[in-house]
């Protein structure tokens, strides 16, 4: 992957209960962004985030993944889209969403 400047990253942060779609999400853009060239499957444990042997055993994120993806629009520059996929337990989602609050303050 390129070295891009900071004006080319883009940070999307997938947040939502648990079974609410973030690593399908996470795994269909990486797919239609060409990151991947199979989709993974969260039952199978076989997506790009899940990685860890706890996380395909037990069906669900245990920790927040990164998953960067290149994308290119035909009339502009290229830009990087980090995707975070996080678990969607209570606990960490709403640490999360305080997170985000903050930082978007001016």
């Amino acid at each position: 992957m390129k070295v891009y400047e900071t004006s080319q990253i883009r940070n999307v942060v997938l947040m939502g209960h648990g079974g609410a779609g973030k690593t399908t999400l996470a795994e269909a853009c990486a797919f239609v962004g060409g990151a991947i060239k199979k989709m993974g499957s969260v039952p199978q444990g076989t997506t790009l985030s899940d990685y860890d042997k706890e996380e395909q055993r037990r069906g669900f994120s245990i920790s927040t993944a990164l998953i960067p993806v290149e994308y290119t629009d035909q009339d502009a520059e290229p830009v990087k889209i980090n995707f975070l996929d996080t678990p969607g337990y209570l606990t960490l989602s709403a640490r999360w969403k305080r997170r985000s609050r903050r930082r978007m303050r001016p």
